[in-house]
């Protein structure tokens, strides 16, 4: 059997891409979407989260590009006196290999994000992070450690298909390779017998210009087992190209091939059934 969970990231990036992801819930094939509690739209992502108790919300961790939730004399070694996290997933690399970022500060800007998002009231059905630094092994062993002991709590697994699909440019396929190392160590070595996972995801290569061919193409690659497609829809409106343009995103574009009929009707010739965290823990082995 075929299940796929469509996960919007980036809720409570701004109020279009708020807008886009309701839509595309409303409209489309979107069954859940990532919260960003340091986004500028958060209370309007909450507000409309809401009023949607069918649309699965989880928290998309931030650690590069955004403000942390906790000041800088919280955080010294991990923002500036902006409380602006590292501008690069690179940047954050780079210092936390140089040994220039404390993990108790990562832990403790963590542990603020994740309370933020409880202080909603929202159910936390999953978590995964921008630029999937939640992967990298330090931040995975954080991450499973305090989302130990919470109930029903999906980790992104975000493992890909290893293969070069058509289309897709070589520098982006040697970055999912490399993502798809990072989550086989960490899977193999820090992975606890509680831990709720997908069996992959897709979207990687298209991330942030997701046509309606290439999720064509995506969504006849998927194979049998439960598995995460991760979106980025929006209206594409001038706050967010303004702010956010340097990202190349294309979001009204995701938008149109996500609410498309015509995507609809490949769903169910590849007979995908469409599922939500909630649901798949409802079926999944205890």
């Amino acid at each position: 059997m075929k299940r796929l969970i469509v996960n919007a990231d980036d809720f409570g990036l701004t109020p279009g891409v708020n807008r886009g992801i309701v839509r595309a819930f409303q409209h489309g094939i979107v069954t859940s979407a990532s919260l960003l509690v340091t986004g500028s739209a958060f209370e309007d992502a909450v507000a409309l989260a809401r009023d949607l108790p069918a649309l699965n919300v989880g928290l998309h961790l931030a650690l590069v590009e955004e403000q942390a939730v906790l000041p800088p004399e919280a955080l010294p070694t991990l923002v500036d006196k902006t409380r602006r996290l590292p501008g690069t997933k690179g940047e954050f690399f780079k210092r936390a290999l140089l040994g220039r970022i404390s993990w108790d500060e990562v832990e403790r800007e963590i542990a603020a994000q994740i309370a933020r998002f409880q202080q909603t009231g929202l159910r936390l059905c999953h978590l995964d992070s921008h630029q999937h630094l939640h992967m990298f092994p330090p931040v995975f062993q954080i991450v499973t450690r305090l989302t130990r002991g919470m109930d029903h709590v999906w980790i992104r697994n975000s493992a890909g298909p290893w293969r070069k699909l058509p289309g897709v440019r070589t520098g982006q396929w040697f970055r999912r390779v490399g993502l798809n190392m990072a989550c086989l160590w960490v899977r193999r070595s820090h992975n606890p017998p509680s831990l709720r996972m997908a069996d992959g995801m897709y979207g990687f290569e298209a991330g942030g210009s997701l046509s309606r061919s290439a999720l064509e193409q995506i969504l006849r690659e998927i194979p049998d087992g439960l598995y995460e497609l991760s979106c980025h829809p929006g209206e594409g409106d001038k706050e967010t190209c303004t702010r956010y343009g340097h990202w190349g995103y294309r979001w009204a574009e995701e938008l149109e091939a996500l609410t498309a009929p015509e995507t609809r009707s490949l769903l169910q010739e590849q007979k995908i059934e469409l599922t939500s965290f909630a649901r798949a823990q409802e079926t999944s082995p205890r």
